[in-house]
């Protein structure tokens, strides 16, 4: 809520919407989730299909999101629903706020394959669902811009976040150069390993110095193409030290029992290295990131 609804209130919130969730959200008093990816919609935001029809003073909304974080804990949701089904679909689009305890709205939370007895994301139900039509975050129809400065709200956390794990991971990685290798000698005397080690050191304080070269250019209202090249090399750096640091222990890494460095939670490095292929996934893919680099920042034709 603090990272990505927050700022989206404050940029296209009304006075009202602003007085009465900013200061309840920073208080943690509050908790939210955003209804965005769908079965049928999820790289491709855009071809989402649940529906928000005006019906007097209040939306009906009727439809289903999917790997919704913290539903089940959420008090509301941003939600975006198609409102104009007859416009290009990048057009007919509008976020609501949404009560969560609303009748018809129901959360099913689903494990993840790496730790089954922990349930974040959700499949999120919508039968009926009645919004005050005061509940309108921005213009009607026009929520796609509000989409996109969710996702750059949340590329910026994700970057704090990424920026700080990698750097944990590396310590973790320079913690393991006194431990027995595959040959048994120490970590620290293999070439490969020394390599690697300064590889990853050198890519985590470049993620932190492009992040605030970046937000400095912003905060001046400069253009800031750092942004986009944040998220992807955040997540899949870090991907890479935890698959170096697991390989580096030879069989020994694939004992789940002995722990690596805590990133999201506790777990083994392999576990570690699992979890790390869901950070290429949020605030678009990396594959989207690539796009997104190749068209605004290089400039390239789309394919």
């Amino acid at each position: 809520g603090l990272g990505i609804v927050a700022p989206s209130i404050r940029d296209y919130g009304t006075a009202e919407q602003q007085e009465r969730f900013l200061v309840p959200t920073l208080r943690a008093e509050i908790a939210w989730c955003i209804g965005m990816s769908e079965p049928g919609a999820g790289s491709d935001l855009a071809s989402l299909s649940t529906r928000a029809v005006l019906d007097g003073d209040h939306f009906v909304v009727h439809g289903q999101k999917v790997w919704t974080s913290g539903a089940h804990h959420a008090d509301w949701c941003v939600c975006f629903v198609r409102t104009d089904p007859d416009a290009p679909k990048h057009k007919g689009i509008s976020a609501l706020i949404l009560d969560m305890t609303t009748p018809g709205v129901e959360c099913r939370p689903f494990p993840e394959l790496s730790e089954p007895d922990y349930f974040d994301f959700n499949e999120v139900f919508f039968t009926d669902v009645s919004v005050p039509s005061d509940n309108l975050l921005g213009a009607l129809h026009q929520g796609w811009p509000i989409t996109q400065g969710s996702l750059a709200h949340e590329r910026a956390m994700l970057w704090i976040d990424y920026a700080y794990l990698a750097q944990r991971a590396v310590n973790a990685m320079i913690a393991l150069g006194d431990r027995p290798g595959p040959d048994g000698r120490p970590l620290r005397e293999s070439e490969r390993f020394r390599d690697s080690v300064a590889s990853f050191f050198m890519d985590a304080q470049a993620l932190f110095l492009m992040g605030y070269r970046g937000f400095s250019k912003f905060m001046r209202g400069k253009s800031s193409p750092e942004h986009s090249l944040l998220k992807l090399y955040g997540s899949e750096t870090l991907q890479r030290i935890l698959d170096a640091g697991a390989d580096a222990l030879g069989p020994e890494g694939l004992d789940t029992s002995r722990m690596g460095p805590v990133m999201w939670r506790d777990g083994a490095w392999v576990v570690q290295w699992m979890r790390s292929f869901s950070g290429t996934i949020p605030g678009g893919t990396s594959e989207i990131q690539r796009n997104i680099i190749a068209e605004r920042v290089l400039g390239l034709p789309r394919a």
